[in-house]
């Protein structure tokens, strides 16, 4: 992997020894700004990109920001609420392309239970960093796992899930400005790390996993994947299809 490692702080820590391992990279103590690097600066881990790619580090603070705000409000949510539906247990959700995790956390604090699927070991690492350090406040993350993987390389048992939710990468000139730019960002890690999308596919392979329904997330005005949509939950920049099984 063409990355380095980062420890901002230089100090040998146990979180320093578990990254280099997993990531197969040994450490330095200064940024190069030609090159790509994941760092270390006390307990957070940020993604800093080389100079040329012109793009701000990337940063996960699940609590803080937009996305702590919605979760604030999560009873709020009413579109991915009338998506999942109304029950009075529960739903054990499967999210097939975790990325940043907003809609997993929003999910969560819903009350449902998640497992995440994330393709990427950079992200899946961020992320994981995030939430351990979370995990003794929020009491809701018991109900979340994440996992290293891509979703259409594993094998669901039948009834493995209630709902399946999928949001593909947007096409970058549909998205927000805020969401093109984090876009650019998931891109340009998925290409250092030699990885691709493929969002028909995925769906083709989702389709066949037993649970009562797939929920897809697409701009407003997107096409459509293949197959008979049940019905669709619209906003004003995007909308969810559902497709029943």
């Amino acid at each position: 992997m063409n990355l380095d490692l980062i420890n901002l702080g230089g100090i040998e820590s146990k979180r320093l020894n578990e990254l280099e391992t997993q990531l197969n990279l040994i450490s330095n103590d200064k940024i190069n700004l030609d090159r790509d690097s994941l760092v270390l600066q006390e307990d957070n881990l940020y993604f800093n990109f080389k100079e040329e790619r012109a793009l701000t580090p990337l940063k996960i603070d699940i609590k803080k920001g937009a996305l702590g705000w919605r979760l604030a409000r999560a009873q709020h949510e009413t579109h991915l609420k009338k998506a999942i539906g109304k029950t009075d247990q529960p739903l054990r959700i499967l999210d097939a392309t975790a990325g940043l995790l907003r809609d997993s956390m929003i999910m969560l604090a819903l009350g449902h239970s998640v497992t995440a699927y994330e393709q990427s070991k950079i992200l899946y690492t961020m992320l994981n960093n995030e939430l351990n350090q979370l995990s003794e406040t929020d009491s809701n993350l018991l109900n979340f796992q994440l996992i290293n993987s891509n979703v259409c390389e594993t094998k669901f048992s039948d009834e493995s899930f209630d709902v399946i939710y999928f949001d593909p990468m947007y096409p970058e000139d549909r998205a927000s400005s805020a969401r093109r730019s984090d876009l650019k960002k998931i891109n340009s890690i998925l290409e250092i790390e030699g990885l691709a999308s493929d969002p028909e596919s995925t769906f083709t392979y989702l389709r066949n996993i037993p649970s009562t329904k797939l929920i897809v997330k697409r701009p407003l005005k997107a096409d459509a994947f293949e197959g008979s949509i049940n019905y669709q939950i619209t906003g004003k920049s995007v909308r969810f299809d559902i497709y029943l099984n």
